[in-house]
């Protein structure tokens, strides 16, 4: 099991570091002038988390598939959607088994919730993706900036501990590795009664590499910002938001 697989679950949940749920209406207005979006567009939701962006996409009147490797995610996306009398399908899925073809106009992948793995399984999900678009088809891939986390956490990482609302405390450190791209985080979890460790690995992509990735895939490349108020992408930014397309032919 790679190690992020126990980390997305509600045991964790409070320390994620997810985007704040306050802030997905506003990305979601992004996506829809960025990509743009179109009303008769299937979209799959791809590390769905909880489901806040499906929620928000299908409550505008997209049809919205959510996919997640989290069961304890998936049925509450589940539960909230029914809350809110929508129409989306959350389904339990690990995306390096992602078999569909031609099925989605646009496929999203939010919060850098795509790369955990070693750079050939992670260039075969994005094969995956590619099949999963129909032709011409738009790919929405958000990942930190390589660079920005590199000074941010280079200079001997980050680490801490915190006291939660349930009174549990978390100890933290992330680093980063600047010979593979990959960020690292460690989390505990301790109460009275128990010590639980988890985290994850992360493999964040310069603009080149992708380039040479997705190219070869058989995607070309739409447009790149630096974050979601749709600023130009730099050294600086914190984050490298890029948006492919789905060529006719898989290279």
């Amino acid at each position: 099991m790679a190690i992020h697989e126990s980390y997305y679950k509600k045991q964790f949940q409070a320390v994620t570091d997810f985007y704040k749920e306050s802030e997905a209406p506003s990305q979601i207005a992004f996506i829809e002038r960025a990509i743009p979006l179109k009303r008769e567009d299937k979209i799959l939701d791809l590390a769905c988390g909880y489901g806040r962006h499906a929620i928000i996409l299908a409550d505008k009147g997209y049809s919205v598939v959510g996919y997640d490797q989290s069961p304890d995610y998936i049925e509450q996306a589940s539960k909230a959607a029914g809350s809110a009398n929508l129409d989306v399908t959350f389904k339990l899925a690990d995306m390096r088994r992602l078999d569909v073809t031609d099925q989605f106009d646009v496929v999203l992948s939010m919060s850098s919730s795509l790369a955990f793995y070693a750079d050939d399984v992670n260039a075969d999900i994005l094969r995956r993706i590619w099949r999963a678009l129909t032709p011409g088809g738009s790919f929405f891939f958000d990942q930190a900036n390589v660079f920005w986390a590199a000074q941010f956490f280079g200079a001997g990482g980050h680490k801490g501990s915190k006291k939660l609302d349930d009174g549990r405390v978390h100890h933290y450190e992330t680093t980063f590795d600047p010979a593979s791209c990959v960020l690292s985080r460690r989390s505990v979890l301790e109460d009275r009664n128990a010590r639980t460790e988890s985290g994850w690995d992360l493999r964040f992509y310069t603009l080149p590499e992708l380039r040479t990735i997705m190219h070869r895939i058989g995607f070309t490349l739409a447009e790149a910002y630096g974050d979601y108020d749709g600023c130009s992408y730099a050294a600086q930014s914190m984050r490298l938001i890029t948006i492919w397309r789905k060529t006719e032919q898989q290279n």
